[in-house]
């Protein structure tokens, strides 16, 4: 009889793992949200909260504060994890794929841009509890929504001539006086690392300190410090995102050749000028750059209207 019980058991475990995998996944783990029958589990979204929570509870801020700045933190992970979804459901509708091998040659290409062997980057994305196959998935995810931005908003931008004149008016002392810029960065190889620093200067934290505590740069025991630039001679990235700056105001995070870095203006800067014609390349990159966000930002709300979403966090 026991026998006989002990097999029927292990049956209905066998049936329940073959035809009711998610039913059995849901008891492990918990659903937190839907988007459109695809789910986000607690594992996603405690995976994703994580580094920055720890952040928050060791910081000094007062219980209150930490509570609300946990609230805000947990709010905008669900909106980013909402994003991924919807963005990786409509790279499925219009078969958009990555291979193994792009994503391979984007690790590989990774790897050579920081110096870094196999074993290196491994232990780097130990350190930052990422498995190489995670490091994988999320490098998958970024060729996936760069290809369907592009599908989806960059063919369907277009800068005019006369926006682009228009805005070197607009912008008539900056370009007739080709300001300089006096920087601060922030650098670090490691994306968690430089996104935790980013969260923190996005909670009023100072730059200088943050800059001390996580740059990795020769300059980080001067609070970041990096001079007096015309930032004309930049790559298109960097220098585009520190001409959209004022005084007191900070990049994203910037991939670069010697890492990620965010900018920091500290002062602005008279120079020599810029003609229409000299300006002209910049301003249309950067009007084309600003559209492009726009415009998927204002997509992205599309199909959330039309997108069935619940929240069961």
């Amino acid at each position: 009889m026991k026998k006989t019980t002990k097999w029927f058991f292990v049956s209905l475990i066998l049936m329940g793992w073959s035809l009711c995998p998610n039913l059995l996944a849901e008891t492990i783990d918990r659903i937190v949200a839907v988007v459109d029958g695809d789910i986000i589990t607690l594992t996603q979204f405690n995976k994703e909260t994580e580094r920055y929570r720890k952040s928050i509870e060791i910081s000094e801020n007062s219980d209150e504060n930490k509570k609300a700045l946990i609230d805000d933190l947990n709010k905008k992970i669900m909106e980013s994890l909402v994003d991924q979804s919807l963005t990786r459901q409509e790279a499925r509708k219009y078969n958009i794929e990555v291979t193994d091998t792009e994503i391979t040659a984007a690790v590989e290409n990774v790897k050579r841009i920081k110096s870094l062997s196999q074993e290196a980057l491994e232990k780097a994305l130990e350190q930052e509890g990422l498995t190489f196959q995670e490091y994988r998935d999320s490098i998958k995810k970024q060729i996936l929504q760069s290809r369907l931005i592009h599908y989806a908003v960059k063919s369907k931008v277009v800068i005019t001539e006369a926006e682009t004149r228009k805005q070197y008016e607009i912008n008539a002392e900056k370009y007739a006086t080709g300001q300089k810029y006096h920087l601060k960065n922030i650098l670090m190889k490691d994306k968690s690392k430089i996104d935790e620093a980013k969260f923190k200067l996005d909670n009023k934290e100072d730059f200088s300190k943050i800059a001390k505590q996580y740059s990795i740069a020769p300059n980080a025991s001067d609070g970041g410090d990096l001079g007096v630039f015309d930032i004309s001679s930049f790559s298109t990235g960097i220098k585009d995102s520190i001409a959209l700056l004022k005084k007191g105001e900070y990049t994203d995070v910037i991939q670069t050749a010697q890492g990620f870095q965010i900018f920091y203006v500290v002062d602005i800067e008279q120079g020599n000028g810029k003609t229409f014609e000299q300006a002209k390349d910049e301003i249309q990159e950067s009007l084309y750059q600003e559209q492009v966000k726009e415009k998927f930002e204002t997509w992205l709300k599309s199909l959330k209207k039309k997108a069935h979403i619940k929240i069961l966090l």
